[in-house]
This record gives structure tokens, sequence and C-alpha cells, in this order.
């Protein structure tokens, strides 16, 4: 790779560990080059001419690529609205080494760096949407659903307690102030037996403490209406109405 090559697009997201679309993941390598006005070429590499500042560039694994910033927004283009928010989410995800991790100030800064750069519209939408709090692609999908539904604001893993302090769960999301919670369970709820046994011992600590919980699947993600009638009866049976909060 030339000297002034770095690794762009759906290749840097995968070297960020950026989420992407199934439909998105290909072996294919993103090169992008600011001199070359071809961008680099090869057998397996599709190549990019960028304008880029080079506080946009960084090493990963001793690599150049672009910032979790920049990639996100050279993807905007090619994400649905709940794969953006997802790309959001995770570059800001709290899990993520404070070193490598964007946030909101990094974000706004480098929206201002974008002026006329494809993608820049999307970023300026979807930032109001994301948070550093949600652990997967399918929380911050469901997330975004049940704010398009006008559901109150869920908020992420974010922990419970009871009355007397104790510790009770932290739900994927939670509308605190209707004591509604929801987990969106994965294959390893299902594989990995401490997960499970957790599972069952969080429901009936929520409902004792008067919480109503709710756990979703892939099957939800797939077939969303089913359960966003269900989240939206419990809401109001709880005293929640549409159009407050």
């Amino acid at each position: 790779m030339q000297l002034d090559a770095f690794f762009s697009h759906t290749t840097a997201a995968g070297l960020h560990e950026i989420p992407l679309p199934l439909a998105l993941r290909s072996a294919i390598l993103h090169v992008s080059s600011a001199a070359d006005l071809r961008g680099p070429t090869g057998r397996g590499v599709i190549g990019h001419h960028l304008h880029i500042d080079p506080r946009d560039i960084v090493r990963v694994q001793g690599l150049s690529v672009t910032s979790l910033e920049r990639t996100v927004m050279d993807l905007a283009h090619s994400l649905d609205d709940e794969a953006m928010v997802a790309a959001l989410d995770n570059v800001l995800w709290w899990r993520r080494d404070p070193a490598t991790r964007a946030t909101p100030r990094s974000l706004d800064d480098a929206f201002h760096r974008f002026r006329g750069r494809r993608g820049r519209a999307r970023l300026r939408e979807f930032i109001p949407f994301a948070t550093d709090r949600s652990d997967s692609p399918p929380e911050s999908t469901f997330r975004l659903r049940f704010l398009r539904e006008g559901f109150p604001v869920p908020e992420p893993n974010v922990e419970i307690y009871d009355d007397l302090g104790q510790f009770i769960a932290m739900p994927d999301l939670q509308f605190k102030r209707y004591k509604v919670a929801i987990d969106y369970e994965g294959d390893h709820h299902r594989t990995d037996r401490i997960q499970w046994q957790r599972d069952i011992q969080r429901v009936p600590r929520l409902e004792d403490a008067g919480w109503h919980h709710t756990r979703l699947s892939a099957l939800d993600l797939a077939y969303p209406a089913e359960v966003l009638g269900r989240i939206r009866k419990q809401l109001v049976s709880r005293g929640w109405r549409p159009g407050h909060a």
C-alpha cells in the first residue's frame, strides 16, 4: 500500500469494530488516498480519493485508518436509519477504551469539518438519537423504533434499585417513570448457562418491585408490530398517554 494511503469505509469500520449490516460486510478492501486522484487500485481493492483533514486519520493495529467520526460519515449514505443509529451508538459506546472512543464533542467538531461532504446531512440528523449506553445494535434499533412510535424516551442500560437501595437489574431499555423494562436476548442468553440463570432471577426481582418486564428476540426484531403494540399497551396501563413524556 502506498505511503499516503489509508483504510476507509467498510474496511475502516471493520478495524474499528463498528457493526455493519450483513449486506455491507465484505472481504474487499477500501483504500483511500488524499493525493492520488484515482485512489489506490489492485485486486480485491476499491480505491477512493478523499479530501481529508489529518485529524481524521488515526492508527489502529498499526494501520492508518479513517477516524471513528469520519468512518461513520463516509458510510452514512450506505446505512439505513437503524444501522446509522447503531453505528453512532457504537462509536460513543461507554465500554470502548476511552482512548479510542468518540464523544459528542468530537462528533460535533467533525461535523463542522465535513462541510460539503456526502453523508453530512445524515450525520446531523441522527447524532441527536445517539447514546453512549447502548450495548448492541438490536438495543439501538428498538430504541429508535420506540422513539418513532412516539413512546417516552427509553433509557438504555441504567441500573434499577429497590426502595432499600439494593440492586435489582440493569435492563437493556427502560421507561423508568412507568416501570416498564425491556431486554433483548440474543443466542448467548440461551447458550450461556450463567447468563440464563441470571435472566431467570432478574424477572421476579423486577416484578416484586412493581416493574413489568418484556423479553425480546430476533423474531421481534424482524417482525416488530406485535411487540410495539404490547409495549404501548403496558405504558398506557401504567399511566402514559400518547403525546406525553
